[in-house]
């Protein structure tokens, strides 16, 4: 059912479902005229700042249950898409079972914005700086697409390939794999970080985000990990290179020199007003390489 806006010009229409059938469907009837909202606040300040014009239909999220709610189930915290940033970063669930997507969302613009923005509203902007660690923690989407709930990577989504990604789909849940013997991100032996450079204190992008996890075995060498990268325009990604020269080696000075040297050669990094692209690089390699010397140290 469509709403009055209260408003001056021409509003959208504002439409209100309670299925991710009837949302996916009233944004594929509408199409590039359409748009979902939650949160709204990203797309609040492009209004603002006419980088989008206003659509002609909103399709408001905040009344499908499905895609609310914080639980643990089947081996995985599994997230609402329509959770409020707070709310995420306060959930019990996710500060025991997934402490660094909790950290990293306390870097997402001020506590004002977090209160009103979505997880799933920052995953869908693809440049969210939620976006780095729930790679690290190799997240799952559970999405309404193509009349079916379908559940894949996060990293195929963002990468897109073969249609992996479309322009209507509906993200209902998000799913962090979770260690039981632990509770936390990483089992014994294991680490986790994240690190951001630029300010943040509204919806503008960071300079670089790094974010990683993995293992370090009885006699030295490391497995499982998983690095990324993102900040600017630049969607996040996985450094696949750096992590399999890193994964079955024991960390040493050399080592982490050819891991820097990796992330440098490999990360697609934006350039932008504030920053050029080979400052992100080198930026990134030594937020990465920096946490992997503490560790060298212990």
């Amino acid at each position: 059912m469509a709403m009055e806006q209260r408003q001056y010009g021409a509003q959208p229409e504002v439409w209100e479902p309670l299925a991710p059938e009837e949302a996916w469907g009233l944004k594929r009837k509408f199409g590039e005229t359409a748009i979902y909202v939650s949160g709204g606040t990203l797309l609040r300040t492009q209004w603002e700042n006419e980088t989008r014009p206003l659509p002609d239909h909103m399709i408001s999220l905040a009344d499908i249950a499905e895609m609310k709610g914080i639980v643990v189930t089947d081996g995985f915290a599994s997230i609402g898409a329509v959770e409020t940033l707070n709310d995420c970063r306060g959930s019990d669930v996710l500060r025991s079972r997934c402490p660094l997507l909790a950290k990293a969302i306390g870097y997402i613009a001020a506590p004002a914005v977090r209160h009103l923005a979505t997880l799933g509203g920052n995953i869908g902007s693809l440049i969210g700086d939620a976006v780095p660690a729930l790679l690290a923690l190799d997240a799952q989407l559970l999405l309404y697409q193509d009349h079916a709930r379908r559940r894949m990577s996060l990293r195929q989504w963002l990468e897109g390939a073969g249609g992996a990604r479309q322009p209507d789909d509906l993200l209902l849940r998000v799913l962090i794999p979770i260690h039981e013997q632990d509770g936390g991100d990483v089992a014994d032996g294991g680490f986790a970080f994240y690190e951001k450079v630029g300010r943040r204190e509204s919806f503008t992008p960071s300079l670089a985000t790094v974010a990683g996890t993995g293992h370090v075995d009885d006699s030295g060498l490391l497995f499982d990990v998983r690095l990324t990268a993102g900040g600017g325009t630049a969607i996040p990604h996985r450094l696949t290179e750096a992590e399999a020269a890193l994964n079955g080696t024991a960390l040493s000075e050399g080592t982490l020199s050819i891991v820097h040297e990796i992330i440098k050669r490999q990360y697609a990094a934006a350039g932008g007003l504030f920053a050029g692209s080979d400052y992100r690089k080198e930026a990134s390699a030594n937020l990465i390489t920096a946490q992997f010397w503490k560790l060298l140290k212990k």
